[in-house]
């Protein structure tokens, strides 16, 4: 068997997320026929939607692109852990109408990773499969905050790497004090000239 396409399969792919939130198509059916170039550092896609609203995978770059995207390769982990400040790192450019519904889209937008799962492998094994990611997921953020916790602890108590809350308050208190008496000091540096 040789290698699929991969065009095809990121297609097929987008087909399935946008498939699960008829809204999403329906927000971008108006544009059907339009182009967008996602630029992200060297990686270029090229996309047209579809009569359904849908996102088309092109091969050739389009000539004039109704849209473009640029997104920061440093950026791509926060799509995963927190969209939302992902796009802070967006750039759009183009057709305004259409970057305010892809903008709108990318704030909104939150694929149903059971609703996609169930079509593979039906809605019982997805229901289990949805509760252990979400399970799963859960004990991931527990366990990096306890982490967190304990190196925070241990930097502070036991090996005295940062200072204390009081002991941060009281440099902070002494610090005010030392730039009040510097503001007195000028004040009659200045009266003695």
């Amino acid at each position: 068997m040789g290698m699929r396409d991969p065009a095809r399969i990121v297609s097929r792919g987008l087909h399935a997320l946008l498939d699960t939130a008829p809204w999403a198509l329906e927000r971008l059916r108006p544009f059907a026929g339009q182009t967008l170039v996602l630029n992200v550092g060297t990686w270029t896609l090229f996309f047209t939607i579809d009569e359904r609203g849908s996102l088309v995978l092109n091969r050739e770059r389009p000539p004039v692109p109704a849209l473009t995207l640029d997104l920061s390769p440093s950026a791509l982990p926060l799509l995963l852990l927190r969209p939302a400040e992902a796009l802070h790192h967006l750039h759009l450019s183009g057709n305004s109408a259409l970057a305010t519904e892809i903008g709108f889209l990318a704030r909104h937008f939150r694929p149903d990773p059971e609703e996609l799962l169930s079509r593979a492998v039906g809605d019982r094994s997805a229901h289990r499969l949805g509760l252990l990611l979400r399970q799963g997921g859960a004990w991931a953020r527990e366990t990096l905050s306890r982490s967190r916790h304990m190196l925070q602890e241990y930097a502070t108590e036991e090996i005295h790497l940062l200072p204390s809350q009081a002991q941060a308050r009281h440099f902070a208190r002494q610090v005010h004090q030392l730039d009040e008496d510097l503001g007195r000091l000028e004040q009659r540096l200045g009266r003695l000239r």
